[in-house]
């Protein structure tokens, strides 16, 4: 098997597209076929993922207790109860944060329960007042939390995602046990089918551990089951979502489906085009930048998010959550009949980051 095999370049892929754990468990099965400082590094980078993985299901489940008693309903998504649904085994699934998802309403209670516990909000910075943080929630979904002894990171969701005409209507409607007994509250298989579509769409697909999960979780259903799951999201309103994670599975993944249903995903051209971003934006570059480090990969990124647009409105909503940036929210204070003002200098300011990063300047 180690023949041809270029495995510095296996170690460094499965870094960049962050499956370490799921390499490593596959190759156990060669044996020596293996050279030892590979097996060794891969080894080393699924140990410690899994580490962080069970001390963050353990968070998880802290986090579950503490909003219930507080009377704060929070719905835990991708993290813990995805590598459970996905793989039966909290560790072998790569995970940096642990995301949960509020009602808008609970925003504020549910950030003052994380400072209770130690977390200090990073973006937007503890700088930033309530008043103002609210403001901001009208243009932004998520908001991230650090807590500085244990070193985790929490999302904190309002919305799942950046486009308010998405998925709007999601709430817990699962329990996934973790251990002993005790649960985690996730989304349904309908509503999850569709965020993880989504979610990996308005990131290009730009890294392979976000379609491994959804194809590990999605082999376990019979094909008509995962063709109702897409025709429910177009119900929804993220059909071309579906349709480009379902045909990302099936090229990358052999992943089964449905008699037809691939011809039919296929005709529809913006389909077409997503799943080319795709594929740009997951395996377009050969020294492994970060998507972030590629400007014409982030341009496409951003440009497929129309065409998941399903309709004018959609197109609106997605326009409106552009228009207002962070880095010019925070750096110039505007009156709210002013705020037309901010899309005006979106378009330079992001411009001026990329090229300034590109050419390494801070």
């Amino acid at each position: 098997m180690s023949t041809g095999v270029d495995w510095p370049k296996v170690v460094q892929v499965s870094n960049r597209q962050r499956v370490e754990g799921l390499v490593a468990d596959g190759l156990r099965s060669v044996g020596d076929a293996v050279p030892a400082p590979i097996k060794s590094a891969l080894d080393a980078s699924a140990a410690e993922n899994a580490r962080l993985s069970l001390f963050q299901a353990a968070e998880s489940l802290r986090l579950q207790r503490l909003f219930e008693a507080a009377g704060i309903g929070l719905t835990f998504i991708k993290g813990t109860a995805l590598a459970l649904l996905a793989y039966g085994n909290i560790g072998i699934k790569h995970s940096w944060d642990i995301d949960i998802v509020v009602e808008d309403a609970n925003v504020l209670a549910a950030a003052a329960l994380l400072r209770t516990v130690g977390y200090v909000r990073e973006i937007p910075d503890e700088g930033l007042d309530d008043g103002r943080f609210l403001e901001w929630s009208t243009f932004a979904h998520e908001c991230l939390w650090k807590h500085p002894s244990r070193g985790l990171c929490v999302e904190l969701h309002w919305r799942l995602t950046q486009n308010s005409s998405h998925l709007a209507h999601v709430f817990a409607s699962r329990r996934v046990a973790v251990l002993d007994g005790q649960f985690i509250s996730t989304l349904g298989d309908e509503d999850l089918f569709a965020y993880l579509c989504l979610h990996g769409a308005r990131h290009g697909w730009s890294r392979l551990k976000w379609l491994a999960d959804l194809a590990a979780w999605l082999v376990q259903m019979p094909p008509q089951d995962v063709e109702r799951l897409h025709r429910v999201a177009q119900s929804a309103g993220v059909g071309r979502a579906s349709a480009q994670a379902l045909l990302l599975c099936e090229r990358l993944l052999e992943f089964p489906l449905a008699p037809g249903l691939a011809d039919e995903l296929r005709s529809d051209r913006s389909t077409r085009w997503l799943v080319a971003i795709a594929l740009h934006s997951m395996a377009g570059d050969d020294r492994m930048r970060q998507i972030e480090e590629r400007l014409a990969s982030e341009a496409m990124i951003q440009f497929s998010h129309f065409l998941l647009a399903p309709n004018p409105g959609a197109w609106v909503k997605e326009l409106q959550s552009k228009s207002i940036g962070w880095n010019e929210f925070s750096r110039v204070r505007l009156p709210r009949p002013l705020y037309f003002l901010y899309p005006l200098m979106r378009i330079p300011s992001w411009l001026w980051r990329r090229i300034a990063r590109l050419v390494g300047r801070p």
